[in-house]
């Protein structure tokens, strides 16, 4: 029975025959979940068999059993239940929610459920052997929530999953093997201009079309150099130095693309077309400009050269104020620059501290 089927008239009975039932241990455990349909209840788990669950529901000031399928459940509310049903307190506690959360695409709890499962073995002995196990599985994890990203034709999820393996795991896989992941995503995104390039010049006639292509190609050369540079530097993660002066290679492109693109903008006057054509390269050059100095800003760190890190993260934020990630990857910097550990490796948030996978 789902609590959505709840008729009305139980509602005034409900607030007299069930209230007294509350408890102040009740509310400890009590919780909002939200269903696929987009409704919500406040709940506690009474019991898990399975992937049927036994929830005690509030209504109205009572509560009432109710019985669900874990499916009926959004992905952040599986996951809570299943925690809140059995709650980590070791190891493979930990560590089977981290493998649940990246199965259900939600970075930050995989993320943080991992290093939780790590502490739990710090100065056992067993710490170098379950590092290895955890980072190997990461790994695995992170290209399903590339390749799941590309098919569902989710250009930042593919991003952001990429940026983590490449800068927070590259020792867990090859160069050949990290260039192949960079290709396929590489590839989604030059289709995605490419496909909106041709839709802008699909207006065009065939000599405005020509020109425009002559006046715009020397810096669509510029900025595909910046492409190739961010490209190589997150192949070459594995080796910080040379990565991040690949990203700030990279930066040298677009910044020299912007100037001359700003330049061609005023010659250009009130040239719609031209118009057009320069706001998508500059946000492409704003976009990518951003990605190569959070990468470099991301190596840095695996290098412990924090200051260096600062410093791309701060320049991000000179352009951009309010860049959630930007803050983030300060926060990040600071909290391994005082813990000296390989702790910021799990910390799989996205922007603004919010799971890319929608709950």
């Amino acid at each position: 029975m789902s609590i959505r089927s709840l008729a009305a008239p139980l509602a005034a009975f409900s607030l007299v025959f069930f209230a007294a039932s509350l408890t102040a241990q009740d509310d400890d455990a009590v919780f909002s979940v939200v269903y696929q349909d987009g409704k919500s209840s406040r709940v506690s788990v009474e019991s898990l068999d399975g992937t049927t669950v036994r929830l005690k529901a509030r209504v109205l000031g009572g509560t009432m059993i109710v019985t669900d399928d874990l499916g009926e459940f959004q992905p952040a509310s599986q996951l809570r239940i299943l925690e809140a049903a059995n709650p980590p307190e070791d190891f493979d506690g930990h560590f089977a929610l981290a493998r649940k959360a990246a199965e259900l695409g939600i970075l930050g709890k995989a993320g943080s459920e991992a290093r939780a499962a790590l502490k739990t073995v710090e100065g056992t002995g067993e710490e170098e052997a379950k590092t290895a196990e955890v980072r190997s599985w990461a790994a695995g994890a992170l290209e399903k929530m590339i390749e799941d990203a590309l098919a569902q034709d989710d250009l930042k999820q593919a991003q952001h999953c990429l940026k983590l393996l490449t800068t927070r795991l590259a020792d867990q896989r090859t160069e050949e093997q990290l260039d192949a992941y960079a290709d396929k995503v590489e590839a989604l995104e030059q289709g995605r201009r490419e496909v909106a390039r041709n839709a802008r010049e699909a207006k065009l006639d065939a000599v405005k079309r020509k020109d425009l292509d002559a006046r715009l190609r020397p810096i669509r050369g510029r900025v595909e150099l910046g492409d190739k540079r961010l490209g190589e530097a997150m192949r070459k993660s594995s080796k910080p130095t040379e990565s991040a002066n690949l990203a700030e290679g990279a930066i040298a492109a677009y910044k020299s693309s912007w100037q001359d693109l700003q330049k061609l903008q005023g010659q250009n006057g009130d040239d719609a077309q031209f118009a057009e054509e320069a706001e998508a390269m500059a946000s492409h050059i704003h976009d990518n400009a951003i990605r190569a100095a959070l990468h470099a800003a991301n190596v840095l760190t695996v290098r412990s050269d924090y200051k260096g890190a600062m410093d791309w993260a701060n320049r991000v934020l000179a352009f951009e104020p309010d860049n959630a990630e930007a803050k983030e990857m300060v926060r990040t910097i600071q909290i391994a620059a005082a813990a000296a550990s390989a702790e910021w490796g799990w910390g799989w948030r996205t922007v603004g501290g919010v799971d890319m996978r929608r709950q």
